[in-house]
């Protein structure tokens, strides 16, 4: 027997807050122009439970996420592991953890944010009923790689529609027995960076959900894909990127939501009944670590405060004992059964890294989600290294990591999340 419960909880601000996302802001934000929201699934087996958490956020750091699933297992009567915490990525959200990031973090609003997580845990394993799960695969034109290769070596920031880029549009649809429809979740890899300035607000993941919930008359949640290489393109001048207006936004989002109602018909039954859930940890090594010298120049003469802050951040870790050599990262698995499968993944994870995990798992059906229970930095793919790029090597400092990411990442994450994968089965 499988046993879902779905629920729903409003994590806005009641206040004007700091964002994070970009570096570019200098005051608080100026009200939403939607609703963040949390949701929970919880969806139990015969032997086994997952509960997945989504949210309106950024991500999370590993100490947050950490402290958000063991305060969420002290409520439910779960274990850590069968705790899922996914994030939208919206970059119009409240910094509430540590980062390089204009401002300060709003300590306030984490505290609020982890009750609000906490409450809506609890109201969706609380409200389980007897029902089912099913699967369909879309595809969606919406997005583009932002990684264009100069032709001298290196890459531009720009519209690549050659680029690598995985277009499922996965959802996954919960019913209770009588057939209506309870709750859905769908996953979609595409940088949620439609907007900037200082409105509150989910972006195109906050009115995709609103359109579903529409159409469905249902609670419907969303999760990004490995899509750290992935944005919108709403084309500006010579066709680069362009901010879109709200009323463009919330359109493109319904053609979303219209490509996935089209996959719905073709969804087909996923047995839960067998579902088990796996999580483990392991290393991702740095390239070479910077020297305390090097250090201090940036602390005091570089040009960019962000990365003065990084620089001194990096001096007090290596005065207790001194810079680490990895990052730790977090794969989980939830096993619906030997057919069906989703991978979380910790980080900014680059399209290739996903596509690779589905192609390895082949024939099963394989969902990718990133960002999810600690959003640890840029995860490159190996492709991606003889370019560089602001992925590769110009990023880590704002998520307060010591160096760039070693070119073997992709094979280390691949070849762990396979075994985990052989070992669930």
């Amino acid at each position: 027997m499988t046993r879902i419960g779905i629920a729903s909880i409003d994590i806005t601000p009641q206040h004007p807050v700091w964002l994070t996302g970009y570096g570019n802001r200098d005051h608080r934000s100026e009200g939403a122009y939607q609703s963040l929201i949390a949701g929970a699934i919880s969806i139990a087996g015969d032997t086994d439970e997952a509960l997945i958490l989504t949210a309106d956020l950024i991500g999370y750091d590993l100490a947050y996420a950490a402290a958000t699933k063991n305060r969420i297992a002290e409520s439910t009567g779960l274990l850590p592991h069968q705790i899922v915490l996914t994030a939208t990525h919206t970059h119009c959200a409240p910094f509430f953890y540590p980062m390089a990031m204009p401002g300060e973090v709003e300590k306030g609003y984490a505290e609020f944010l982890l009750n609000q997580l906490v409450q809506v845990a609890v109201s969706a394993k609380n409200q389980q009923v007897e029902g089912t799960v099913e699967f369909s695969r879309g595809h969606s034109e919406f997005g583009v790689s932002r990684r264009l290769p100069d032709g001298e070596g290196g890459v531009l920031f720009a519209p690549n529609p050659n680029g690598p880029m995985d277009r499922d549009l996965d959802t996954l649809w919960l019913s209770n027995t009588n057939g209506a429809l309870i709750g859905s979740l769908t996953i979609f890899g595409c940088h949620p960076t439609s907007r900037g300035g200082y409105m509150l607000g989910g972006d195109y993941p906050g009115f995709l959900c609103r359109a579903l919930s529409e159409q469905t008359q249902a609670p419907s949640f969303f999760a990004t894909g490995c899509a750290g290489n992935i944005r919108p393109w709403f084309k500006g001048e010579n066709n680069g990127f362009n901010t879109p207006s709200l009323e463009e936004l919330e359109t493109a989002s319904r053609r979303i939501a219209d490509e996935v109602m089209q996959s719905r018909p073709h969804a087909t039954p996923v047995n839960a009944e067998e579902l088990s859930v796996t999580s483990e940890f392991h290393h991702l090594p740095y390239a070479e670590l910077p020297d305390d010298a090097s250090l201090r120049d940036n602390a005091e003469n570089h040009a960019n405060p962000l990365i003065r802050h990084w620089a001194s951040e990096m001096l007090k870790l290596s005065a207790v004992g001194g810079l680490p050599s990895s990052c730790p990262q977090e794969i989980q698995v939830v096993q619906f059964n030997e057919a069906t499968r989703v991978i979380f993944l910790g980080g900014e994870v680059l399209a290739e890294i996903g596509l690779h995990i589905k192609s390895a798992l082949q024939p099963a059906t394989t969902i990718t989600v990133a960002y999810s229970n600690g959003l640890i930095a840029y995860v490159p793919s190996k492709a991606t290294y003889d370019l560089g790029g602001y992925e590769v090597d110009g990023s880590h400092f704002y998520f307060l990591r010591p160096a760039p990411f070693a070119k073997e990442i992709e094979d280390l994450i691949v070849a762990k999340t396979v075994d985990i994968v052989q070992k669930t089965g």
